[in-house]
This record gives structure tokens, sequence and C-alpha cells, in this order.
């Protein structure tokens, strides 16, 4: 998933930034901070070229204090064909700790190709080496955003890994599949929001249990 939600950049260069509290991170169905709150940083540049960076650095709040939990970003290009239509594509990298003694880290490269018909949203990834070298995957999501009444916003994903090529005991699926449906309340420079989201097959496990890959979550942003 890119960086910011849906967003496509703008007509003008511009410079972004947020600070964004979540109850639980997650990523593709699975919760990347074991269930734990977090905060994170983001800044996007958006050039009237049509290019665009994002970078975002993510800590996991624990009871002992702040941890930090790794970073995200992307460069990529956007080719507007119209006022709701746009192509783009990019690189993104991911890189994330494991968030517990004897977790998985999250480490990969993926190169992106997207389509935007507003408000809908579709990209393909491939990556060469998902969470370690060798291992090929390809990607798949659709995304989409409405606004119910003004002030509030209403998004839908949904979307599909295949493993292309990796040991066959690398993993019990050779394709996973996610989903996601957010509500979020706009008040000023806040956001407060809300969403529901899950995957599979399976389960996900962490601190010594299995856990429902379903999840409620909530979190809000500050955007300046």
């Amino acid at each position: 998933m890119l960086l910011g939600f849906g967003i496509v950049p703008g007509a003008h260069a511009q410079v972004a930034g947020s600070i964004d509290i979540e109850s639980d991170y997650r990523l593709r169905g699975y919760s990347l901070s074991a269930g734990q709150p977090t905060a994170t940083a983001q800044i996007s540049y958006d050039d009237d070229s049509g290019l665009y960076l994002n970078l975002s650095a993510t800590d996991e709040l624990t009871r002992d204090g702040a941890r930090f939990l790794g970073v995200q970003g992307n460069i990529g290009y956007v080719r507007r064909l119209s006022a709701k239509l746009s192509i783009d594509g990019g690189v993104t990298r991911t890189q994330y700790r494991a968030s517990y003694a004897g977790g998985r880290a999250q480490r990969y490269t993926e190169i992106y190709l997207g389509f935007t018909a507003d408000p809908i949203t579709a990209r393909i990834y491939f990556s060469p080496d998902y969470y370690r070298a060798g291992v090929q995957t390809i990607y798949g999501e659709v995304e989409g955003v409405i606004h119910p009444m003004k002030n509030w916003r209403l998004s839908a994903h949904i979307g599909s890994l295949s493993y292309l090529s990796a040991p066959s005991t690398y993993f019990s699926s050779k394709t996973r599949y996610d989903w996601r449906l957010g509500l979020s309340r706009q008040l000023g420079n806040f956001d407060l929001h809300a969403a529901v989201s899950g995957g599979g097959p399976g389960q996900q496990y962490y601190y010594g249990h299995s856990r429902d890959r379903t999840a409620v979550t909530a979190g809000a942003s500050w955007n300046f």
C-alpha cells in the first residue's frame, strides 16, 4: 500500500506532512506492531512535473516507552489523462523490524503501476525480495474513497498477494488476501478515523498466541 492512501499528486508543487496515532499498525491484513499502538510521522513532496516522494517513520508505543519500528518510502511519477483519470508508477521500500522478540522483520522492495479513475484506484506491485532474497511476489489492490457527507470520508480496500517463486516450505498458501473498511471525520487539520480490516487464509501469531486477523482499529491524524 502506498503512503497516503489513494492520494494522487496535485497540479502544483507542494510539501505536506502528518503525524498519526493508531491503536494498531496494520498492513495488508497483518499487525506490524503486534497489537500495540503506534505513532507515525510522514512527509511528502508533490512536484508539478508529476514526480512525487513520500517517507514515513513509525514508533511502537509500549509500556516502557517508544520503540522505533521502521520506515516506508516511495518515489513515483503520475501522469494525468484528464481531471479524474491518471496513471502512475514508481518504487517503494518497506523496512520494519520485528515488533517483539521472536517476531519477523519485514524488508522488501516493490515496483508498482497504478491507474486512477476517481474515486477508484487500482495498483499492481512486483517484489523481487519479499521478506528475503529470491522470494518474488505480485500484489494487486483496489481502493476507493467516497464522501457521503461534508468532512466525512468512507474508504474501502481489497488486495491479494501471490508468490511467484519461493521455497515450498516458505508458505502454507501461495495466495493471500486482505481487506479494509474505514470511516473518517475531518476537523480542520485533524482527522479522526476508525477501520475494520482482515485477511486470510490463516491467523497471525505473536506473543505466544494465534490471533484472529480481523480487527477494529482507531486513530487520529494531524495534517500540516
